[in-house]
Formats: C-alpha cells, structure tokens, sequence
C-alpha cells in the first residue's frame, strides 16, 4: 500500500487521550520519541501522538510506512508484514475495548485509554487487508453489525439505494429498539436481539443490501437457530422421559416415586430445597441449577401440561 493510501486511514480521531502530529506539523519532541522508543533508520515518519502531559514525547506512538513504534505502559514494534490477525473486543456493561493485534512472535493489546482501538485496529485492517475478528458474544455481535449496516445506510454507503419515508422510520425505530435493550436484563436482552437479528435482516434484504456486516448477521442468526433446534430436542427428550414416567405411574408402578426421588438425588436436588417455595421460585433454582432459560423451562412445562392425563 502506498504512502498516500496509508494516510488516508490516519487522523486525529485515532487518539482520546494525547496529542495528534500529522507530517505536515511533527513537533520538535519527535526527536525524543525516536530516541526513546523509536529507530534513527526511520526517515518517514506519517503520523505522531504523544501520550504525555509534559508535552516530551516519552510516551506515545510513531507511525511510519512500514511500521509503529510505540510506548505506553510497554515499548514495542509493529510491523504491518507480520501481523497474523486483527481481534477487536467489546462487551456489554464493560466499558474496556481491547484491540488485539497478533504478529508472528508477539500479540499485542491496545485498550481505550489512550488511543481508540476500534479506528486502530480498523486502520490495520485497511493497511494489510487482514479481517477483523470481532471477539463478542454472539448477541453482541447483532448488536455491532446492526448499528454498522444502519449507520452506512444513514451515511449513503450503498450506491443506488433510496430510502423511502417509511424505510428511514425503521431505520429509527431500529436505533430506538438497540437502546432500549441496553436496559434489559441479560435473558431479556438475548431474546430481543435474536428478534431484531430476524428483523434487521428481512429488512436489509427487501432494500437488496450485501455487506461483510450482513454476513455476520447471518451467521449469527445460524447460530440462534441451532441453538433452537438443540433446545427443541432437549424439550422433546424430557417430554418423552416424562411421558414414560407418567404411564408406569397410571398403570400402578409403585416404585415410581421412589425412582422420581432417585432421579431428583442423582441431579443434585434436594427435595427439601423446593419446599416451601413460590412457582417462580422454583423456576430460578431449576434455571440456575441446570444452566437453562426461562423461556426453554417454559417451554418445557407447556409441553408436560399438554401431556398431562387427569383422573
């Protein structure tokens, strides 16, 4: 990639806290940098942030065309023909971003403190063409991709598409939904993004949108549906355990409370532990004891109560 082309990717929005240099304006502390944790071989140099509040560039980040020198909290060198992966990570109710560069012998973590590690590492991205791994849950995932795609249409990114009063409704409609979901509890907010997952991508696909972002999405929507399927099967064999249980019981098996009281004593279950308890009770320790959601519990007792025989 040419010089030209690399600083196209490079700007002040590179840096929260610090001090931006392009080569047009490097700053007489550039000296100390390069004596500091630069290389005096270097002769281009494209871009300079200085970390420091002194203003001495003893801290901070030297880009050149080759590679990036810098110091933080550690000194080190990137150079772009070494770089292996790109990782960007990013999780709900953490405010810590962490952009992850692998090179062949090292990896190295960037967090948002000093610089912005989404525009870093997509600048990365740019320069050695190399993806970035989004390292996110998969509801995560819908989150970002969604906001991207809403963002690029908002931003006219795709050539020929134009938004109809109501499209550019839903395109608010959908922004107001990803806030809101920021409020709800984990479970709550699992099950609506897998909504706005099916959602989002209809509507991406009536406007005739291809993007790396909706691939993603669609991967992530794979996934929920697996997840279904497994959880449909799992509802399916404790339908057909349950329902075996319940003929030996109608045909007089004596012995099938007592193998009901084994059964609850090989899981972990103490009888005793459910006396006395609400419904909803009950469902918060099963749910906690068993790693399951609410939604496949319910699921679950719909289906016993369907089967259920009264005498």
């Amino acid at each position: 990639m040419s010089q030209e082309e690399i600083l196209s990717y490079i700007n002040d929005s590179l840096v929260i806290n610090g001090s931006f240099y392009s080569n047009q304006n490097l700053p007489n502390q550039i000296s100390n940098a390069i004596y500091t944790f630069g290389d005096y071989n270097v002769f281009e140099i494209l871009a300079f942030i200085d970390a420091t509040k002194e203003q001495d560039g003893s801290r901070g980040m030297i880009i050149t065309p080759a590679q990036i020198y810098f110091k933080f909290g550690q000194a080190g060198i990137i150079e772009y023909q070494k770089i292996i992966s790109l990782g960007l990570e990013k999780h709900r109710n953490d405010s810590i971003i962490k952009a992850i560069i692998k090179l062949e012998e090292i990896t190295y973590t960037f967090s948002n403190q000093i610089i912005d590690p989404e525009v870093f590492v997509t600048m990365l991205s740019k320069i050695t063409g190399i993806e970035i791994e989004m390292i996110m849950d998969t509801h995560e995932k819908v989150e970002y991709y969604t906001r991207i795609v809403l963002n690029d249409l908002e931003n006219d990114e795709y050539e020929d598409i134009v938004l109809t009063p109501t499209q550019n409704n839903s395109i608010k409609e959908f922004y107001k939904e990803l806030e809101m979901v920021q409020q709800l509890a984990d479970e709550d907010y699992q099950y609506e993004l897998e909504n706005i997952c099916n959602r989002a991508l209809e509507f991406f696909d009536v406007l005739g949108l291809d993007s790396d972002e909706i691939d993603g999405l669609l991967e992530c929507q794979n996934q929920f549906n697996q997840k279904n399927i497994e959880e449909e099967q799992k509802i399916d064999n404790a339908q057909q355990f349950y329902n075996d249980m319940m003929n030996k019981y109608q045909q007089g098996d004596s012995e099938m409370f007592n193998r009901v009281k084994s059964i609850m004593s090989s899981m972990g279950i103490d009888e005793n532990d459910l006396a006395g308890k609400s419904p909803e009770e009950i469902e918060d320790f099963l749910c906690g004891k068993f790693g399951i959601s609410k939604s496949m519990l319910e699921k679950l007792a719909g289906r016993f109560n369907k089967g259920t025989v009264k005498h």
